[in-house]
């Protein structure tokens, strides 16, 4: 359809129309979001029958349909031609899309009318045929086709009227905050960005923590996190990552327990911190990458021992029961396998025994645990000294 002749973006909904009393206050929260996203452009948010559009000048539409792919609560969206009620009026711009369409190899159409307005004179059915038949009559196409056309225009008749022809289907989830908030324990890898793009589309408002054993990681390493961060805000808006060094209890962990509990230890570590903050900064959950068996610490009894460091926030994954193959596609269309794949080592890696434990017993890391003799000591060192950086 030409560009000229679009003025407005049709937003539908998906699991949010099925909410009850609550409807309202998601959709207060997805039109803030909007209003944030679509700030620097002029347009006009309106509700028609329950349905959301966003009006602006035909110049705008391309730019607003891409900054609305990215805004959770919404399947799809419309590029639409908003037009008067009156079958003038839409019989001279359903012309218009059928012509342009033609001259871009549309051989074939349909008509789909949509009457939500009852008001309207004409039932679905008998407007589609008459438009189809004032097509067939006014422009150069000689063929209606029910199944699979060329061209398929939709004609959406509320309290004015809105033509498409194009469904572009987006992520669909919550509105972002409507379902608490969390913090993601992120690390430069795969997994962690792409738990973090399903919790934010589930609707959780997200910050981050990261964890380093600088000068044994290098600088690149926290600073490739802080550009997943940044890359995450597209979806999360304004975001915060907290980064804290390690590795005085890595280097105490490496020197007195068992050297196949390493990972598992230290996991407890970041777990714990993390778990700190969020009951500081009054977060609702713990969010991380795992996914089960991919790696040793990620089997029932890993997971086990890692969940038992945490006592009053749930702990959420995502990825629990995907295969890395899911995870690297997601990861790729969000914009973040790129940056992940980059080489720099992070903390889990600078003191990772040869051969971890995979069915780890909590009895047996509670013990080697306790061998650590300043254990609280560094955990408040760590957590005062944190750092964090704001993005989006």
């Amino acid at each position: 359809m030409k560009k000229e002749l679009l003025n407005s973006v049709g937003l539908s909904y998906g699991e949010l129309s099925l909410k009850g009393k609550n409807r309202g206050q998601f959709e207060r929260m997805l039109k803030n979001k909007i209003n944030r996203v679509l700030n620097g452009i002029e347009y006009r948010l309106t509700d028609d029958m329950s349905k959301l559009y966003v009006v602006a000048k035909s110049d705008d539409v391309e730019a607003i349909t891409e900054k609305m792919k990215k805004v959770f609560g919404i399947v799809a969206l419309n590029p639409s031609i908003k037009v008067e009620s009156t079958d003038e009026k839409i019989k001279e711009k359903i012309l218009e899309v059928a012509e342009d369409a033609y001259e871009k190899g549309a051989r074939n159409f349909k008509v789909a009318v949509n009457r939500s307005n009852k008001t309207f004179e004409k039932k679905s059915m008998d407007y589609a045929r008459e438009l189809g038949a004032h097509i067939l009559i006014n422009s150069s196409f000689e063929d209606v086709k029910m199944k699979d056309p060329d061209l398929l225009i939709n004609v959406e008749i509320r309290k004015d009227v809105y033509i498409y022809t194009e469904r572009i289907k987006t992520y669909g989830g919550l509105p972002l905050g409507s379902t608490g908030k969390g913090l993601v324990l992120l690390s430069g890898g795969i997994d962690s960005p792409v738990a973090s793009f399903m919790m934010a589309k589930r609707g959780m408002r997200l910050n981050f923590v990261t964890f380093h054993s600088f000068p044994f990681t290098s600088r690149q390493a926290l600073e490739k996190v802080k550009e997943l961060s940044d890359i995450l805000s597209i979806y999360t808006g304004k975001t915060r990552l907290f980064a804290l060094n390690i590795l005085k209890i890595q280097e105490a962990i490496n020197s007195v327990t068992r050297k196949e509990l390493a990972t598992i230890l230290t996991r407890r570590v970041m777990m714990r911190l993390a778990e700190r903050i969020s009951q500081n900064m009054e977060y609702q959950a713990l969010i991380t990458g795992e996914s089960l068996g991919q790696v040793a610490s990620q089997t029932i009894g890993g997971l086990t021992c890692t969940n038992a460091s945490v006592m009053t926030v749930p702990v959420f994954r995502p990825l629990i029961g995907m295969d890395k193959t899911e995870i690297i596609d997601i990861a790729k269309e969000i914009g973040t396998y790129e940056k992940s794949i980059e080489p720099y080592e992070d903390s889990c890696v600078i003191f990772a025994p040869k051969h971890p434990a995979t069915n780890p017993k909590l009895e047996d890391v509670l013990a080697e645990e306790k061998k650590i003799e300043n254990y609280d000591e560094l955990i408040d060192e760590i957590f005062n000294n944190k750092e964090f950086f704001n993005f989006g």
